[in-house]
């Protein structure tokens, strides 16, 4: 009976043992099933090693970081756009006795059997530099991951598993941080140098999709006022969706974006990398770009945020919640969309002081020229009005089932114009409520005696902003 027992229990042990053997080797060798929501387009891969190096097959680390970029990273069904170069700069492993007057057979003994006799402590360091083909530096990332166990092999913690969990979890923070960077990194390594001082936007034919090249140079892209002072606080999204892949295109959007732009920079005072301008947006674009707001709003103390949006939006048919459509969204399909609700509850629930959104887009299903963006909506429908969370501030372009238009002869939608106009006349000095009154005024005149149609600039708040709105600024 005695001796059933024993067999018994070496079985036990034997099959405990073997089942840690496979859990270690698969941990080993499977990269972390993390992929980014939008993934970075085709980079290739390159691998230094400098520093404090120590005890350790490099090759090893160098495999585990090469898994991780390919499969939760790269968006490898585009051509090569650039380089990942991976520098590790420190590793370190070191293996202690934790009673040095045991004898090797003993410990030999203790650690097949699993107990903790020995210590593994891994250091390592690993720096991410991403650049475009032409190697200029895009971004640097660069982290530190210690582990330390006091277990044995077969418990799959030995030195060699610490050395995988410390590399995973730099790749873990390389992932985290690198999210809701991804639609600046995708422009940037996309991006063209122009040369030209020339302001050039394209005027968009709707019926059939053709693109021509105008220069236009409008009084409010020159002359943009310098700030004498950094808005430190203050993080910016601006999405401005002008070439859709399934409804009519949105004349001059991409412009607005980028002339607002310029005025956040240089006339507002936020540095550029508190910016992330993404151009004809995708509905992933969209929601890293809300993601790396949301980041920076809720650990960045006392900071604030601009939010502007130039493109189509749409209303839901049964509901009549408003939507945001994407380059890559569809009129007659809310769930290609993205919900204005959810950017406004999203941003409301953040640590942020105050969130202003500027709106240069309608909600009511029509484009800027006054036509529906769905054949089958025989008229354009009032959006359902969204309840504002925190301390909210929304000026939209137009109100009720107007439709938001553009102002021609100065390359700029009508809400943006004034908008700029009102920074540039008086460098940004400008409370909430002498901004609102100006853009109201002007765009309501405008739109009568260019386009013979109603458009009615208004101001949501929500109702912690209610009494402040009027004296804020956007300095």
């Amino acid at each position: 009976m005695i001796m059933k027992k024993r067999h018994l229990i070496i079985l036990i042990i034997i099959g405990y043992l073997l089942s840690g053997c496979t859990t270690y080797k698969a941990y080993m060798s499977e990269a972390t099933n993390d992929p980014l929501t939008t993934k970075l387009p085709k980079l290739g891969f390159e691998w230094y090693t400098s520093g404090n190096v120590q005890g350790v097959n490099v090759d090893f680390v160098k495999n585990i970081v090469r898994n991780e970029i390919n499969k939760n990273m790269i968006n490898s069904s585009n051509a090569q756009q650039g380089t990942i170069e991976v520098n590790c700069e420190k590793l370190q492993l070191k293996q202690n006795l934790m009673f040095s007057a045991l004898s090797g057979f003993t410990l030999f003994t203790a650690n097949l059997l699993g107990m903790p006799f020995t210590t593994s402590e891994v250091n390592i360091t690993l720096s991410f530099k991403i650049l475009d083909t032409e190697n200029n530096l895009i971004n640097t990332y660069k982290y530190s991951s210690s582990k330390k166990s006091a277990l044995g092999f077969y418990y799959g913690k030995d030195a060699t598993v610490c050395l995988i969990e410390a590399t995973k979890d730099i790749m873990k923070q390389f992932r985290t941080e690198i999210s809701p960077n991804v639609p600046e990194l995708i422009v940037k390594l996309n991006s063209e140098q122009n040369e030209s001082n020339t302001t050039i936007y394209y005027s968009n034919v709707s019926s059939s999709k053709e693109i021509k090249q105008t220069i236009i140079q409008s009084d409010v892209d020159q002359n943009i006022p310098q700030a004498t002072k950094k808005s430190e606080n203050t993080y910016v999204l601006i999405i401005a969706n002008e070439d859709y892949q399934f409804v009519d295109d949105v004349e001059f959007a991409t412009h607005d974006g980028e002339i607002f732009k310029e005025y956040c920079i240089k006339t507002l005072g936020i540095p550029e990398r508190q910016i992330r301008y993404c151009p004809n947006a995708s509905y992933g674009v969209i929601t890293g770009g809300v993601d790396w707001l949301k980041y920076a709003l809720n650990n960045f103390e006392g900071s604030k945020a601009i939010v502007y949006y130039c493109g189509h939006g749409i209303p839901d048919e049964k509901t009549g919640d408003a939507y945001i459509i994407p380059v890559d969204g569809k009129g007659t399909n809310t769930t290609t969309c993205y919900s204005l609700n959810a950017l406004y509850t999203t941003l409301a629930n953040t640590k942020a002081t105050n969130v202003t959104y500027f709106m240069d887009a309608c909600f009511t299903g029509a484009n800027k020229q006054g036509s529906m963006l769905v054949a089958a909506r025989g008229i354009a429908r009032e959006a359902k009005k969204e309840v504002l969370q925190g301390n909210s501030v929304v000026f939209s372009a137009s109100s009720g089932d107007e439709t938001a238009m553009t102002h021609p002869e100065k390359g700029h939608g009508l809400f943006t114009y004034f908008l700029l106009k009102k920074l540039q006349e008086t460098e940004g000095n400008v409370s909430y409520a002498e901004l609102a009154k100006y853009i109201n005024q002007n765009v309501k005149k405008e739109a009568f005696l260019i386009n013979e149609k109603p458009q009615t600039p208004i101001v949501a708040t929500s109702p912690a902003a209610t009494k402040s709105w009027e004296a804020m600024t956007l300095k």
